[in-house]
């Protein structure tokens, strides 16, 4: 059987992202009426994440729980209980989305960064971008932009405004992006690329994150105070095949 490790050694922290009263809600909205083959409403929500994030079957995870000494259940008597636990995993999602709103007041606006592709008939892959700022809180554009195929995704097309918290995938991970954020007055918010972002300490001494891997605890994390290097851009090379044309009165060595 397959290990689950995000509902085994990592339980403890994906714990602190529900909701404390797990037992009491259960109970409340008949997700746990008996407590039969199922002990409480933490195995029954394990194995509900089991199911969700993971490809294995109902039967698959009945058989994952029994290893673990979860539960012993049947696939079909987990059918049966995901099925009437509907509300109360409802109920949970929405508690958990609650807490993080009230605990986390927004101190700048939050504007989200994507692109998608826009095709039309034919073979071409991508004929189009189009590059999108949104404003979650609404849900509305604030920018649309549409460029060719060779339109990459950049930080620095989108029109920031001083204050604003910019957040984007693992794409917007560049040093010349970044720079140009900040450079308006706004805070980034990206998932690090090392490929395309070098990030070094105070001293200019380049941070290598893998060698830190096992500081960070499980539950929590680690703050670093880094630089990230921005690379001049790149000079425009001489076509291949011609040569400067050597200037009057000079001679050519052979």
């Amino acid at each position: 059987m397959a290990t689950l490790p995000l509902h085994s050694e990592q339980w403890d922290y994906v714990r602190t992202l529900l909701p404390a009263d797990l037992e009491q809600s259960a109970k409340a909205m008949n997700a746990l009426v008996r407590c039969r083959n199922v002990p409480d409403a933490e195995a029954l929500m394990r194995m509900a994440l089991a199911y969700a994030v993971s490809d294995l079957s109902l039967k698959d995870v009945a058989a994952w729980a029994s290893a673990m000494n979860l539960a012993e259940i049947t696939g079909p008597g987990l059918f049966y209980r995901l099925r009437e636990a509907e509300g109360w995993l409802a109920h949970v999602l929405a508690q958990s989305l609650a807490a993080q709103v009230l605990a986390s007041p927004m101190k700048w606006p939050l504007r989200v960064v994507d692109a998608t592709v826009l095709n039309g008939p034919g073979p071409v892959a991508v004929q189009w971008r189009a590059q999108v700022l949104v404003d979650p809180a609404t849900g509305g554009f604030r920018s649309v932009e549409l460029t060719g195929n060779k339109g990459g995704e950049k930080l620095a097309r989108q029109p920031v405004q001083q204050g604003e918290v910019i957040l984007g995938d693992r794409a917007y991970a560049t040093a010349r992006g970044v720079h140009a954020v900040r450079e308006a007055g706004s805070h980034v918010l990206v998932r690090l690329n090392p490929v395309t972002m070098r990030i070094c300490d105070e001293n200019k001494k380049r941070i290598y994150l893998e060698k830190r891997e096992r500081k960070v605890p499980k539950v929590g994390g680690v703050e670093l105070d880094i630089i990230i290097p921005v690379p001049p851009r790149p000079q425009k090379a001489t076509k291949p095949g011609i040569r400067p044309r050597p200037s009057r009165g000079s001679r050519r060595e052979r």
